[in-house]
């Protein structure tokens, strides 16, 4: 009895002690696959942060060299700042007396000092880029009197930047950047209306110098307005050489006039018009050719149909002539007294004939001619004696009537089938 609950607590140990082992195990398991869920995620971050200081990195490197282009393009100047606009009326520059004065801008006198110290009187004209989230687009100085930390901009100015909004609240901000901008040797415009080329006619050249004089710049995508006989007309600056942006500023500028908008898109309509239309005419020649072929596919059916009948009805026809030749009475030798021998003349010119006794049943005759295809239905012909005349009939007589009875006792009759319409 005591070997027995020895053996018993020996068991109950060993199993205590399996479980416990079991649930290390699983323990230790457990913070396995945490540890390598945290060496993974750890990994993963230290990746991402890699790869931004990576492309921080490029970016920088990017903005440098940017940068050192610049500087280049720009022989040694650089300035660029944020700046807050601040609106002009449009007759800021002629109130001091400045004809390039409709792409004029106010900067502050910390930017003029700045620009001198860099000698950039050196480049010519002072031109800036002006660049917002809108756009972009390219201004001389007016001067250098703005109020600190903003930028005095003109409406023509404003427009290019901001578009349809003709301007910005004085909270706007804008990059300003100083550029040497290369003098322009050639610009195509498009104007907004045809009614621009109607008022200007042949001074196209005198309307676009007297404009181009008011300004320091041009760059694609950009408007000018140019003033014509009391009236101010838009133009599109479409394209420029030899870059995006020129100076305008003592250059000999070629220039085109593209055909308006307004022209282009009545043209564009026209073309979606003539377009339209040869769309719908092609359709309607393809609805007709549909047509035409389901017309064709209808007449080739009809005449399959009309084929399948007439054969029908020939077949139909050949066993009823075959039933009434069955049907005839044994033709009679040459030489039997009492018979006739009937020759049937077609309205074609063709004959045939046969022998018949004089007893035999008239209809016979008829049956004889209905087995012969002679080109009229049964009954829908009658056979006519030539001299004298006489018409004989299918139902002229009774039907035991005899050919005797019908007159045909001749030793040879000659009859002619005439159709019965």
């Amino acid at each position: 009895m005591l070997g027995g609950e020895l053996s018993r607590r020996s068991e109950n140990l060993r199993r205590e002690q399996k479980s416990r082992a079991e649930a290390a195990q699983r323990k230790a398991e457990k913070e396995r696959i945490i540890q390598e869920r945290l060496r993974k995620q750890r990994e993963a971050h230290e990746e991402e942060i890699r790869v931004k200081r990576a492309a921080t990195a490029a970016a920088a490197e990017e903005e440098r060299l940017k940068h050192e282009e610049a500087i280049e393009n720009n022989n040694g100047v650089w300035w660029s700042a944020k700046l807050r606009v601040v609106s002009l009326n449009e007759d800021t520059a002629s109130l001091k007396g400045i004809k390039r004065g409709a792409d004029k801008v106010l900067l502050p006198p910390s930017v003029g000092a700045e620009l001198m110290r860099q000698d950039a009187p050196k480049n010519g004209a002072q031109l800036f880029e002006i660049a917002s989230s809108s756009g972009q687009t390219h201004a001389g100085v007016l001067d250098f009197t703005a109020v600190e930390g903003t930028i005095g901009m003109p409406p023509l100015v404003a427009r290019n930047l901001f578009g349809e909004r003709e301007g910005a609240s004085d909270q706007t901000s804008v990059t300003v950047t100083y550029r040497r901008l290369q003098k322009g040797e050639y610009a195509r415009f498009q104007p907004r209306t045809a009614e621009f080329q109607h008022a200007v006619g042949e001074d196209v050249r005198g309307a676009l110098e007297a404009a181009l004089a008011r300004h320091s710049a041009l760059t694609q995508g950009d408007w000018i307005r140019v003033p014509f006989g009391g009236q101010d007309f838009e133009l599109l600056v479409q394209k420029t050489r030899p870059g995006k942006a020129v100076s305008v500023i003592d250059t000999e500028l070629e220039a085109e006039v593209e055909p308006s908008l307004e022209t282009e898109q009545r043209l564009a309509a026209e073309e979606a018009a003539k377009a339209e239309a040869a769309r719908k005419h092609e359709a309607e020649l393809a609805r007709m050719a549909q047509e035409a072929l389901a017309q064709a596919a209808e007449a080739e059916k009809q005449r399959a149909l009309d084929v399948a009948a007439a054969a029908q009805q020939e077949a139909g026809m050949q066993q009823l002539r075959e039933a009434k030749a069955a049907a005839l009475p044994p033709e009679p030798p040459a030489d039997e007294s009492a018979t006739t021998a009937c020759l049937i003349r077609l309205p074609d010119g063709s004959r045939f004939q046969r022998r018949f006794r004089l007893t035999d049943p008239l209809p016979a005759l008829f049956n004889f001619i209905d087995s012969q295809d002679a080109g009229s239905a049964p009954g829908m012909y009658n056979l006519v004696t030539q001299f004298p005349r006489r018409v004989i009939q299918i139902g002229q007589f009774p039907a035991e009537a005899t050919l005797a009875d019908a007159g045909l006792t001749a030793r040879q009759e000659a009859l002619r089938l005439e159709p019965v319409h």
